[in-house]
């Protein structure tokens, strides 16, 4: 009887050390590492300095060149965050107009662009009239939809 009571206690203390094992193994599994999906976030997936962008017409005439010290590009909504935009748009036989701001949004498109905070507009002198300056806190200009094809 006290040999069976024994093995029965040698069954049982294996048996704890067995689950206590299986215990610590899977509590020291980590889970799988999260994927890093950027289209369910708003997160930026590539950065560009000193970026530059020339939209052409079908002639391959410049249009408009999109100037930045920096651009963030999201892939959730395909849009971008200028640093310092500058644009220049061109008209053959005018003067080109340039357009700067502390900051802008591009659309998904790249057809329309949001310059905000201390937005300025430079015409020089042209045929059309003397040129001259403009200034507001928001400005949305819409680039050529005939060029848009070509800006990238």
């Amino acid at each position: 009887m006290v040999k069976q009571a024994e093995s029965l206690l040698y069954i049982a203390i294996l048996g704890v050390i067995g689950l206590f094992g299986i215990y610590l193994q899977t509590a020291m599994m980590e889970d799988e590492p999260e994927l890093n999906n950027f289209k369910d976030r708003h997160d930026p997936d590539y950065y560009i300095e000193n970026f530059i962008a020339t939209g052409l017409d079908k002639n391959g005439q410049r249009r408009f060149e999109l100037k930045a010290d920096r651009m963030a590009h999201f892939p959730d909504d395909d849009t971008a965050l200028l640093d310092n935009p500058h644009v220049i748009e061109y008209e053959v036989g005018f003067a080109p107009r340039h357009t700067f701001a502390d900051s802008g949004w591009m659309n998904s498109s790249g057809d329309e662009i949001l310059m905000t905070g201390n937005v300025r507009v430079v015409v020089e002198a042209d045929s059309r009239g003397p040129g001259g300056t403009m200034k507001a806190k928001r400005m949305r200009i819409i680039l050529d939809k005939a060029t848009k094809d070509n800006l990238f």
